[in-house]
Parts: C-alpha cells; structure tokens; sequence
C-alpha cells in the first residue's frame, strides 16, 4: 500500500494516530530523517493517559549536541490503516515543542519519499512489496 500526504504547514507531516487502552489519540508530526527517535510532548504523553512513571527514562540529543531527558514508551501506532509498534519519546513541553516522527521503529516500515517540489510525503508500506 502506498500513503501520500501533502505537506502541513509548509513542511512534510504525516498524519499518525496512537492507540492506547481502547483510545485513538491522533496526531500530526514532522517526518524527521535526522531524529533518530520520535518525540512528543509531555502534555502529549497525558492525552494519550499514558502513567508519566512507567515510561523508561532515556537521555536524547539535540542537533545542538544538548542533551535532554526523555521517557519512552512502546505504543501501537496507525499510520492510514498501517499498524505497527513503536517507540515514542515524551520531553518536557519547552523540549517538545515540535512532534517529531523519527526514524527507529518508523521508517523501517516504510520506503520514504519526500517530494519538496510537489510539496508530498509518500509512504509505500514494506509489507505490501513483492518479494
């Protein structure tokens, strides 16, 4: 299966929905090849009702080279009928500010184009390719 998305703000976004205890929180995050983990924000964490103390605590870098913590949590994520897990990284608002859709967990699902001249994201799923 093949997903195009427009971009969202002059920038390539692709629409994602979290699922969690029966819930679907949807979200609209930047397509980041240079992140390596997805983030989103603390508040965000809190839609989701995900328990803040459960999450694993990590420590992440900016392209700054500043480092920031993180808690991580496994999610079961829908990318346009695409299921799969991944791992979310949830900072403090100030951090987060921009949700970020980074590469582990995401883009192996995916092969990825982004088309700045057309201004379109496309995501053609890996499990629909011929072997």
């Amino acid at each position: 299966m093949s997903y195009k998305f427009p971009y969202f703000e002059d920038r390539p976004h692709v629409p994602v929905a979290i699922e969690y205890k029966g819930e679907r929180v949807r979200f609209i995050p930047l397509l980041d090849s240079g992140a390596d983990h997805s983030v989103l924000s603390r508040s965000d964490a809190m839609r989701i009702g995900l328990d803040w103390t459960k999450g694993k605590t990590i420590l992440l870098s900016n392209a700054d080279d500043s480092n920031f913590r993180a808690k991580q949590f496994s999610l079961n994520v829908d990318i346009e009928g695409h299921k799969f897990r991944a791992k979310f990284c949830f900072a403090d608002n100030k951090i987060a500010s921009m949700p970020l859709l980074g590469r582990k967990d995401v883009f192996k699902e995916f092969k990825i184009t982004i088309d700045e001249r057309s201004k379109e994201v496309t995501l053609k799923s890996h499990s629909y390719e011929k072997k």
